[in-house]
């Protein structure tokens, strides 16, 4: 039979033995926790930077997405007050559309195939010519975007171009053939979207004279992007819509 204090020292070595057990089994779970916080961490912010890089690359796309459609409008609109139709201008981007696509699909034989089909004649060359304006009773000549007009009513530069904290954008032209009290007015829009319209009526015939009118910040926000202005005698268009740009930088 085992003494009373040798059992007591069997018990203690007992309890020792467990508590360092337990002991190194928390120390072992401390460890592994602390890595795996520091693998979400880690994970985290990867996941961050990537979604920021994809933010950044759409956003990126997207801007240049609005600057292309932006560019087309603008040529779009000179084309037209160059006198080239807008049905006219849509029937030729689709025929040369047509053209492009036809041209692509006609495949080349192989040099070393002998026994190869002769490749297909391309289609000819779609050459549209624009219909020629004709122009009865009251008109106008040499219509431009200007940033002001002198003391002739004539415009002071030619600027297709404004910034959005410029104070003024004139449009001026010469008119002809415009009877006294003839209503003249201007529309003014933004990506098509008409912004301001302005009209009133000369005294006295004009012949050779400029005519003008503006906007100002009072008037529309001059925000990015391509605007145009369209003039008109007695509600009829006396020209083609005059595109102009207003840039960032």
């Amino acid at each position: 039979m085992k003494s009373p204090r040798g059992l007591g020292i069997w018990l203690l070595l007992v309890l020792l033995l467990t508590s360092c057990t337990a002991s190194a089994v928390e120390q072992t779970a401390t460890v592994e926790q602390s890595i795996a916080e520091t693998s979400i961490a880690e994970l985290r912010a990867t996941s961050t930077v990537a979604r920021a890089r994809m933010q950044t690359t759409l956003d990126y796309v997207g801007s240049r997405v609005t600057e292309a459609a932006e560019a087309q409008d603008f040529l779009r609109y000179n084309l037209i007050n160059l006198g080239t139709e807008s049905a006219w201008l849509s029937t030729a981007i689709w025929q040369l559309g047509e053209v492009g696509e036809q041209a692509t699909a006609t495949a080349l034989p192989a040099a070393s195939d002998t026994d190869a089909e002769p490749a297909a004649t391309p289609p000819p060359a779609v050459i549209v010519t624009p219909p020629t304006a004709t122009t009865i009773g009251p008109r106008l000549e040499n219509m431009l975007m200007a940033s002001g007009v002198d003391s002739r009513d004539c415009a002071i530069d030619n600027n297709p171009r404004f910034m959005p904290a410029s104070s003024h954008i004139y449009v001026v032209a010469q008119a002809y053939n415009v009877a006294a009290g003839a209503t003249i007015s201007s529309t003014w829009r933004r990506q098509g979207s008409e912004v301001a319209h302005f009209s009133f009526q000369p005294r006295n015939n004009i012949n050779g004279d400029c005519i003008w009118f503006f906007i100002d910040q009072s008037d529309a926000e001059f925000t990015v992007g391509v605007w145009s202005v369209e003039i008109a005698f007695d509600g009829v268009l006396a020209a083609a819509p005059l595109a102009f740009q207003i840039v960032s930088g």
